[in-house]
């Protein structure tokens, strides 16, 4: 009975040890914590009023590191072949859920303006890997953001996200 007993502890264990080490997997491959505030998947879904067309995935990674670099991998499906659009976000420092700002700044590479459009080519879809520096910004502020798709010819929005909530890391 001894036996059977150190097999079933030693069972767990080693079950337990592989269960940890897939949880930290990601932290340990160079991104911030596993915390889903760190790193955000998020949703673009058609804006109200607009037309029902259109599907948009933002990856906002923020590798472990010194830089305090996001990274916002960009995927838009289903909008008008051949044309430009823009990701911008908005943020507010009131944590709550609600996302009340309305301080639009348009992302790209860094501040370079010449680098935000995203151009989908002739079956609507585009893709674009785009950053933000958030150097000026201390360790640790939380904020609500959204996000949102521009078209580049009428400023019209076709995308927009529900709210996230983030914390700069490093």
């Amino acid at each position: 009975m001894d036996i059977f007993r150190h097999r079933v502890t030693a069972t767990g264990l080693v079950v337990a040890v592989a269960s940890l080490a897939l949880v930290a997997a990601p932290a340990l491959a160079g991104w911030g914590p596993a915390t889903p505030n760190f790193n955000l998947e998020i949703i673009l879904r058609p804006s109200a009023g607009g037309s029902d067309d259109g599907f948009g995935l933002v990856k906002f990674r923020q590798p472990k590191d010194g830089a305090k670099i996001v990274d916002l991998d960009v995927w838009l499906r289903d909008l008008t072949p051949n044309h430009g659009y823009q990701l911008q976000r908005a943020t507010d420092s009131n944590v709550n859920d609600d996302c009340t700002g309305t301080n639009w700044l348009t992302l790209g590479q860094g501040t370079d303006p010449t680098t935000t459009t995203i151009t989908t080519d002739d079956m609507g879809t585009g893709r674009a890997n785009l950053f933000r520096d958030l150097a000026a910004i201390p360790l640790g502020t939380e904020f609500d953001i959204h996000f949102r798709v521009i078209d580049t010819a009428t400023s019209a929005v076709v995308l927009q996200s529900a709210c996230y909530q983030f914390r700069v890391s490093q």
